[in-house]
């Protein structure tokens, strides 16, 4: 691989690293112990300074600012290439704009994209989540994420196992850029393939959520995650666990959810066992509003209105005293301005879905912000015009919305209702009508 690539994208890593710490240059400077203009040449984006130099100063940023072992590992992994499969993007579809912060190349071979596209056009349950991938992956946005063909031949004549195809796409590319290439997967059958393999490694997805926070018992956390009883005093002798502590027991699965968002979405098992659930982890001490890191980056608010789950959502509202004014933010990214879904919080979806019971609860509750907007500048009562939903913005303008607010592209509600009927537009007609757009297109 290119010096130039390492170094730059080694240099925006520390840059960040460095900003999100609230330190200047001059602070790094004195930390690390050099001189301020040696260290504003090492982080200079194109410089000429050598990788070796910038290497060094990128171990020092960790060294000084806290990082841990596992934290340190992930942050250079930047030098390195990660090929992606279809298990791990499935289990978490925001895995690609995770990756591509923190490698300089993300290779998505091309049987992934094409058991995606199956997926997405044949698969009800999955579908939407394929389609969300295929998006992430085409995005401009991600400049160092590319589609690869992996050896073997195209279409009906392949021959060889998808899974040994990846792995000798990911020899390929170790070949072709000199450095190590991660297989990020799901699938446990990936360990037998690649031993004895010095160059490819198989990354678990569990393996990659662990390096991006502290944890050092996902094993436990998987069992508490599982395990559902009418009182859960006992869970540590049941389980054969310590109880977590606060920063473990707030940490991420591997899905990308929290255990606090894994119970509000599991709908299978009573309700009972589950508000009992989400007592036992706030009281010790999980964080009722910590969004996930795998999808839409939403509280468990949000996903109580999300599943269609009334009940827990008035149970994490009231009792558990959630939030209703936490939107959509990347936890892993919280410094950036804007990220998907930025500031979607839970009237928004409501009102964005025709959610009027959910709607009504929030307007009547008083801690609402009701004018509060999203990255576009949409209010939830623009949200509820958009569709035409009008119980929902009639409700919303009873509460006392403003409705002089304008978006990004200066509509108010009136503006965004108005056009819904001279197009007659349908949110289920315009999802189906950009899905079969981009497979004119020849694109995800």
């Amino acid at each position: 691989m290119d010096d130039q690539i390492q170094k730059d994208f080694l240099r925006k890593r520390m840059i960040e690293l460095r900003e999100k710490n609230h330190k200047t240059q001059s602070h790094m400077a004195e930390l690390i112990g050099c001189n301020k203009s040696t260290l504003s040449r090492a982080e200079k984006i194109g410089g000429d300074t050598s990788y070796k130099t910038v290497l060094g100063f990128a171990h020092d940023y960790c060294d000084k600012l806290g990082l841990t072992s596992r934290q340190k590992d992930q942050f250079l992994r930047g030098d390195r290439v990660v090929v992606t499969d279809t298990s791990a993007l499935l289990k978490n579809s925001q895995l690609i704009d995770e990756l591509s912060r923190e490698y300089s190349r993300v290779i998505v071979p091309d049987i992934v994209v094409e058991e995606l596209d199956s997926i997405k056009d044949h698969n009800k349950k999955l579908a939407k989540k394929a389609w969300q991938i295929l998006r992430s992956i085409a995005s401009g946005s991600n400049s160092n994420v590319v589609t690869g063909h992996c050896p073997g031949g195209q279409g009906k004549g392949r021959t060889g196992n998808p899974d040994g195809r990846i792995v000798k796409m990911a020899e390929k590319a170790a070949e072709e850029f000199h450095c190590q290439v991660d297989i990020i997967t799901y699938d446990a059958g990936f360990a037998a393939r690649l031993s004895g393999h010095a160059t490819v490694k198989a990354l678990y997805l569990e393996e990659y959520m662990v390096t991006k926070q502290n944890l050092m018992d996902i094993q436990s956390l998987k069992k508490i995650n599982a395990y559902y009883a009418d009182s859960y005093e006992d869970m540590e002798s049941a389980l054969g666990v310590t109880i977590p502590n606060r920063e473990d027991i707030n940490a991420y699965l591997p899905e990308g959810n929290t255990l606090i968002i894994s119970v509000v979405r599991c709908r299978k098992k009573p309700m009972n066992q589950r508000k009992e659930k989400i007592r036992w982890l706030i009281g010790h001490g999980a964080d009722v509003d910590r969004r996930d890191c795998g999808k839409y980056y939403f509280p468990p608010l949000s996903h109580a209105v999300q599943n269609r789950d009334f009940e827990m959502f008035r149970f994490l509202l009231h009792e558990c005293r959630a939030n209703p004014n936490v939107g959509s933010r990347n936890p892993y990214d919280a410094g950036k301005i804007r990220q998907k879904n930025d500031g979607n919080m839970p009237l928004m979806i409501a009102a964005w879905d025709n959610r009027v019971e959910f709607v009504r609860e929030l307007c009547e509750n008083p801690r609402i912000s009701l004018n509060q907007q999203d990255g576009n500048g949409y209010t939830a009562l623009m949200k509820a015009c958009h569709w035409g939903w009008l119980e929902c913005r009639d409700i919303i303008r009873a509460a006392g919305a403003d409705e002089r607010i304008v978006d990004r592209n200066g509509y108010t509600a009136e503006d965004h209702y108005r056009e819904y009927l001279e197009t007659g537009r349908s949110k289920n007609r315009t999802w189906q009508k950009n899905q079969n757009e981009g497979r004119r297109r020849g694109r995800p």
